[in-house]
C-alpha cells in the first residue's frame, strides 16, 4: 500500500513537460490536481477499509473476552466416558441433509461401531434428526444458533450441559468451521482426541483459524478446490474412517407419517421461502410459472413456505387468481418432507427444500438461484442426479466456471438481483426438461 501511495505522489510531483508555453502552467496544475484527487480518493478508500477491519477485530476481541469469562465459570468433567463420541454440527437444514447419511456410516463403521454418539446439533433440524437418525444417536443436545451468540446465560447453560461429560473422541466434520461456536465447544470440552477438518476461511478470519487449529489434536486434510458439499462430507469421513464410502447421493428413507391434509394426485410443489430476502424470487414470477405449469402440463399447485412467508402467500394468491392448496406456515418439517416426496415437480428458491427433494428422489427439481457458493451447494453434479435443474442469474450463466471461483472466495457476498431472473428464463428451462421427458416416455 505504501509503495502505491509513493508512486502516486511521485507522479503528481513529476514534471509535466508541455511544449506550448502558454498552456504549460495551466495543464501542469490541472494534472497535479487530478493526481492529488486520485491520491485522496485512494487514501479515503483504504482508511475506510482499515477502519472496518479494525472495528471488526475489536468486536471479535470483546466477544472472545466475554466468552472466555463464561468458559472460566464452567468446570468441564474430568471423567472420560469410555467409547464415546461427541459429534458437532451446527449449520443449517440444507447442510444437515447433505451430512446426515454419514451419521449411520460413522455409527456402523468398524472403527466406531461400539461407541455411543452424542450429537450437538442446530435446533432448526431437531424434528428431522430425532425422527430420521434416532436409532444411530444415543443423546441429542440442541443449540439455538440464533440465541447462543447473543444470550450469555444461554451460552453458559448449553456449554455446561455439553461439558458435563468427557468423551473419548470429539468430531467436528464441518468444512467451514466457525470460531465462536463449533471451535469454542471443541476447545472447552474434555476429550482424549479432538478431530476436525483443515477447513477454509469462509466464515473465519486468519487469526481465528490459526488460534483454533490448536484446539484439535488432529485436522483431516481437505482439498482446496471447490467441491460439492456432499462430496466434501464424504471426503472427511473417508479420511477419518480410512475406508471407501459407497453412497453416491443424499437419501431419506421415510416411514409413513400421518398428515392432516389432502393432496392431489399430480401436483407441483412451489416453495416460496428462503433464509434471506435476497434469496427469494418475486411472487408475481412464481404465480406466472404456476399458471404455466397448470395450463401446459396439468399440474395442480401446492404452495409451501414458513410462517414468515404467509404475507407473500397472499401476494401469490392475488397474482395467481386460481385455486391452489396453500400450506404456507402450516407444515412441520416432517410434514413438509411428505408433501415434497409425493410431488411430481418441485420449484423452489435455493434453500433446504431442493436438497430434501434430491434426497427423496423427486422426479423434477427446478431451483431459482442468485449466486451464493456456486458449485458448493448448487447445482448438483450431473453424475449424482440428472433431474436437478438450476436457473441462474444471467451473469452466472455467461461464465459459470469463473463465477464458481468468485462466489467461493472468503467474504464474498452475492450482489446479484434474483429478480433479474425472468419468468421467460424459468419457463424455458422447465419447457426444455419436461418436453424432453415426455418424448422419452
Amino acid at each position: 500500500m505504501l509503495r502505491k501511495i509513493i508512486k502516486i505522489i511521485r507522479k503528481s510531483l513529476s514534471k509535466s513537460y508541455i511544449t506550448n508555453k502558454n498552456s504549460c502552467n495551466k495543464v501542469t496544475s490541472c494534472s497535479r490536481f487530478r493526481y492529488l484527487l486520485k491520491l485522496f480518493s485512494f487514501l479515503n478508500d483504504k482508511s475506510e477499509s482499515i477502519m472496518r477491519n479494525l472495528l471488526s477485530f475489536i468486536k471479535d476481541c470483546v466477544k472472545l473476552i466475554l466468552y472466555e469469562f463464561i468458559n472460566f465459570l464452567i468446570s468441564p468433567s474430568k471423567t472420560i466416558q469410555p467409547k464415546s463420541i461427541l459429534l458437532i454440527r451446527l449449520d443449517a437444514i440444507g447442510d444437515y441433509i447433505l451430512f446426515r447419511n454419514f451419521i449411520e456410516i460413522l455409527k456402523t463403521s468398524d472403527k466406531y461401531k461400539d461407541y455411543s454418539i452424542t450429537l450437538v446439533g442446530n435446533i432448526a433440524w431437531r424434528e428431522l434428526s430425532e425422527t430420521l437418525d434416532g436409532k444411530f444417536i444415543d443423546r441429542f443436545i440442541w443449540i439455538n444458533t440464533k440465541i447462543i451468540g447473543k444470550n450469555l446465560f444461554y451460552r453458559y447453560k448449553k456449554f455446561k450441559e455439553i461439558t458435563s461429560t468427557g468423551y473419548e473422541v470429539v468430531i467436528a466434520p464441518v468444512y467451514s468451521r466457525d470460531f465462536f461456536y463449533t471451535d469454542a465447544i471443541v476447545k472447552i470440552v474434555n476429550a482424549r482426541e479432538k478431530i476436525g477438518s483443515e477447513g477454509d476461511l469462509t466464515i473465519m478470519k486468519k487469526w481465528q483459524k490459526k488460534l483454533s487449529d490448536k484446539y484439535y489434536t488432529k485436522l483431516i486434510p481437505a482439498k482446496t478446490e471447490v467441491m460439492f458439499e456432499f462430496y466434501r462430507n464424504k471426503e472427511f469421513f473417508e479420511n477419518l474412517l480410512g475406508a471407501k464410502i459407497i453412497i453416491k447421493k443424499p437419501f431419506i428413507k421415510l416411514n409413513e407419517i400421518y398428515i392432516n391434509f389432502n393432496l392431489p394426485e399430480n401436483y407441483a410443489l412451489i416453495f416460496i421461502g428462503a433464509s434471506a430476502s435476497y434469496r427469494k424470487w418475486n411472487m408475481e414470477g412464481f404465480a406466472e410459472i404456476a399458471k404455466y405449469l397448470r395450463s401446459n402440463f396439468g399440474y395442480e399447485i401446492v404452495l409451501c413456505g414458513s410462517k414468515e412467508d404467509i404475507k407473500n402467500a397472499k401476494l401469490f394468491a392475488k397474482y395467481y387468481g386460481e385455486e391452489f392448496i396453500n400450506l404456507v406456515g402450516k407444515t412441520s418439517l416432517l410434514e413438509l418432507l411428505i408433501v415434497i416426496s409425493k410431488s411430481s415437480l418441485v420449484l423452489s428458491n435455493e434453500t433446504s427444500v431442493p436438497h430434501m427433494a434430491v434426497a427423496l428422489d423427486v422426479k423434477n427439481i427446478f431451483v431459482i438461484y442468485n449466486g451464493r457458493h456456486y458449485g458448493r451447494f448448487t447445482p448438483y453434479p450431473k453424475e449424482m442426479v440428472s433431474n436437478y435443474c438450476v436457473i441462474c442469474h444471467p451473469e452466472i450463466e455467461s461464465n459459470p466456471e469463473e463465477y464458481k471461483k468468485l462466489s467461493n472466495r472468503p467474504g464474498y457476498v452475492s450482489k446479484l438481483n434474483i429478480n433479474e431472473i425472468t419468468v421467460d428464463m424459468v419457463k424455458e428451462k422447465i419447457e426444455k426438461v419436461l418436453r424432453c421427458s415426455q418424448h422419452t416416455k
